[in-house]
């Protein structure tokens, strides 16, 4: 059905000699972990943008990451921005992050900036840091047990750090809660 009838190699087009060939789009794509798949182990997708569907026991570190409605992650997370729809079990370390208004968050969130929808679900504490992915000063994401011991593999420490320590790390600023009461 599909044959190559009397045509060599030459005539199988080919990017043009010393062009780079395009295997990807322009724009980045999203890494989706779909519903029902679970992976146990840490992800690392430097600079990508992940879409967690499904569920992830391991710690999570990334560009942008999304955890879906269906969604949930059971271990640290490390990335530029973090939404969040569905369920985390573990610190966030993140410039920026959202919760909407499905999204429960069982642990510490380290941010520079931090959206909480009406409605959502939010156990821990929160910090602001001028550069919460600065890998000094304080842990750089510690997993929190619950019994209040602290470890992790991105880190160690508490993730709020010394309390006498950089007095430009302050608690506060950078905390928006949107939505209406009803």
């Amino acid at each position: 059905m599909f044959t190559n009838k009397g045509k060599g190699p030459e005539s199988v087009p080919m990017a043009p000699e010393g062009s780079p060939r395009r295997t990807s789009p322009s724009r980045p794509m999203t890494s989706i972990i779909a519903n029902g798949v679970r992976i146990v182990g840490s992800i690392e997708a430097d600079g990508a943008e992940v879409q967690v569907d499904g569920e992830i026991e391991g710690n999570v570190r990334g560009g942008s990451l999304t955890v879906g409605d269906t969604g949930m992650v059971k271990g640290d997370i490390i990335s530029e921005a973090v939404l969040v729809n569905g369920r985390v079990e573990g610190s966030v370390r993140a410039r920026k992050v959202q919760l909407a208004r499905n999204a429960h968050v069982l642990g510490d969130i380290v941010h520079q900036s931090l959206a909480v929808e009406m409605g959502a679900v939010f156990e821990g504490q929160c910090r602001y840091l001028q550069d919460p992915l600065r890998e000094t000063g304080i842990g750089s994401s510690p997993s929190v047990d619950r019994s209040g011991a602290h470890s992790g593999q991105f880190g160690g420490g508490s993730v709020f750090g010394d309390p006498a320590g950089d007095n430009r790390d302050r608690v506060g600023p950078g905390v928006v809660v949107t939505g209406t009461s009803g």
